[in-house]
């Protein structure tokens, strides 16, 4: 569908968000997060997790001098070959339980992480083993070249787990429970209704005047109430407005509209084993009725671009692939090729709110133009994610946006189209042997 900025919108800390007497911070999220464990957690989970756990480095954004920053570890390097890699980890870093942050730790979490065998587990599959040099010195060692660097980086499966949290196991973290080395612990969670992040006072990076003691995660679905509770202070952060409230908020003085390129597609999967999508023809078709010039112009509202390929354009290793155009003739022409008789001409589309709302309303409306029906099926992430994943209950179009697990293009067409005995991400259910 399209490359998007990343966004995010900062209300001013003067009002009734922040509490003067327990200097709280209220977020305003669309997600209810569902998965607790960092070992299986792969979705927007880590926006909390990501304050919870830290990994071993940093990534730090594209354009900074340095590609990472020290985490847990405070130095790296690798064996010529590219196998080995040495980590000289930080000292006088507590979990929130207060055990020592050592390599024993950093092992055990990882070799949990690998043995479950969820999320984004497959990040260490190259992985032989884990040793302990010293209490500060951990070595991984790996099957081939791999940019463990990149890895350790990842927001997802990299997070450091403590030991005591390891053998509680993953049922314990999934109640929820966490024990992690970050700025905050997980107090109190109401599931669908918000999360609340306590300070950890031992936490190593230290604490100044000013940082919040408590942050408070508020789900909310409703992008339009997001909004107004960024105008009248009820929230201090808030993600996913809608693009059209941006330039309108961004002329608020006390609000701060941030944009950034990002590693994010937006894009709608098609089912290749739901009928009448399992038809090549058919599905080429509706290529042709999406009308990308509207859809970056009038929805995205120019923060975002026509795609190239699967692959975002802001990602090395990117190819510019023959695409489709909006050409309703073309795509008449292949509906009628296809063979779907025209009675069938049906498909229907689940998706999340916002732009995807939007875009699926237009689709609607273009599609009908030809004679295709479309039937609209808006939901929460999570409940249509879970829809998606079984072809009794999958639609022919699946909203989705993607960004990696570390930067590498292979995590886009591993994660999205490679064959899964359980579906996870491959909305599309696409198979190819070959």
């Amino acid at each position: 569908m399209a490359g998007l900025m990343a966004l995010s919108v900062t209300a001013p800390l003067t009002s009734g968000l922040v509490c003067a007497a327990n200097n709280t911070l209220v977020v305003a999220d669309r997600a209810s997060f569902k998965d607790w464990d960092p070992a299986s957690a792969f979705s927007e989970e880590v926006r909390v997790l990501g304050n919870i756990y830290e990994t071993l480095l940093v990534y730090n954004a594209p354009g900074s001098a340095e590609e990472f920053s020290p985490g847990l570890a405070t130095s790296w390097e690798s064996s010529d070959n590219g196998k080995t890699w040495t980590f000289k980890l930080r000292h006088g870093v507590k979990f929130h339980d207060g055990s020592a942050f050592n390599a024993a730790a950093v092992k055990k979490s990882i070799e949990y992480v690998k043995a479950l065998k969820q999320g984004a587990a497959y990040v260490w599959k190259a992985l032989d083993s884990v040793e302990v040099v010293a209490d500060d010195t951990v070595v991984l060692k790996f099957q081939n070249p791999t940019p463990a660097n990149l890895i350790a980086a990842g927001q997802y499966a990299a997070y450091i787990i403590a030991p005591a949290a390891v053998e509680k196991g993953h049922d314990w973290m999934m109640a929820p429970n966490a024990i992690g080395t970050g700025p905050y612990k997980l107090g109190q969670v109401e599931q669908g209704q918000q999360v609340v992040l306590e300070r950890f006072d031992g936490y190593w990076g230290g604490w100044k005047e000013g940082q919040f003691d408590r942050v408070i995660v508020k789900v909310v679905s409703e992008a339009s109430t997001r909004t107004q509770m960024i105008k009248n202070g009820e929230a201090g952060v808030a993600w996913d407005i809608p693009l059209d409230q941006l330039k309108v908020l961004g002329e608020n003085p006390s609000i701060k509209v941030s944009t950034a390129p990002s590693w994010k597609n937006f894009q709608f999967l098609i089912n290749t084993q739901k009928y009448p999508t399992d038809n090549l023809a058919f599905r080429q078709a509706l290529q042709y009725l999406w009308d990308y010039d509207s859809v970056t112009k009038d929805i995205l509202h120019g923060y975002g671009s026509v795609p190239k390929g699967p692959l975002p354009s802001s990602i090395w290793g990117h190819a510019s692939v023959p695409m489709a155009s909006y050409d309703l003739d073309k795509a008449r022409q292949l509906l009628e090729a296809s063979g779907v008789p025209k009675q069938d001409w049906k498909v229907s589309m689940q998706y999340i709110s916002g732009v995807y709302a939007n875009a699926a309303e237009l689709f609607q409306a273009t599609a009908s133009q030809v004679g295709l029906e479309v039937e609209l099926r808006p939901g929460e992430w999570g409940v249509i994610w879970d829809k998606a994943k079984k072809l009794d209950t999958a639609p022919n179009l699946q909203s989705m946006a993607w960004w990696p697990t570390y930067p590498t293009p292979s995590d886009w067409l591993f994660s999205e189209f490679h064959t899964e005995k359980t579906t996870l991400f491959n909305l599309s259910h696409y198979s190819n042997p070959r």
